[in-house]
């Protein structure tokens, strides 16, 4: 009886063991990449309104942005839907759909802090199964076309 009890908790101690070195956790499954860089963009046209210019840091390379719409809101903020397309040294490229919020800046016409949410919706190369959303924020001159922002985050499914 005492063998057949060794026997019994030496296969359970093993099945324990083994249960636990097959879990990793989620993020290293998904090969996810922290992201961080600036972005210094020109607005070139006006209708739509769009952005162009380099990405330095993670996602070094450039960046368009194309103005999809904007709405005023009640707190004086604006409120603008956007979609991205980054294109990487390496020529990957990483296309998002953002929620940009421009509020104003007290005594300056024409500035604004930018924040955005950029959500990852198809990619190329290295980035062809990348998902998840960062963030930036920055400031926007206006009336010289001029954006300027820290971009921070995590994107998963990086290659």
């Amino acid at each position: 009886m005492k063998t057949s009890l060794s026997v019994i908790a030496a296969g359970l101690v093993t099945i324990a063991a083994a249960g636990t070195t097959a879990v990793a956790p989620a993020h290293a499954q998904e090969n996810c990449l922290p992201v961080s860089g600036g972005i210094n963009v020109t607005i070139v046209d006006s209708e739509p309104l769009r952005v162009l210019g380099p990405v330095t840091g993670t996602l070094s390379g450039a960046t368009q942005a194309t103005v999809l719409s904007q709405e005023q809101q009640g707190d004086g903020t604006i409120k603008l839907d956007v979609t991205h397309d980054f294109v990487t040294d390496d020529r990957s490229s990483l296309t998002t759909k953002d929620v940009v919020i421009w509020t104003p800046v007290p005594g300056h016409e024409g500035v604004f802090r930018m924040q955005t949410t950029y959500t990852v919706v198809s990619g190329t190369g290295r980035f062809a199964e990348a998902h998840g959303s960062f963030q930036n924020h920055g400031e926007v001159v206006a009336g010289e076309g001029l954006v300027t922002l820290s971009y921070g985050g995590e994107i998963c499914g990086v290659n």
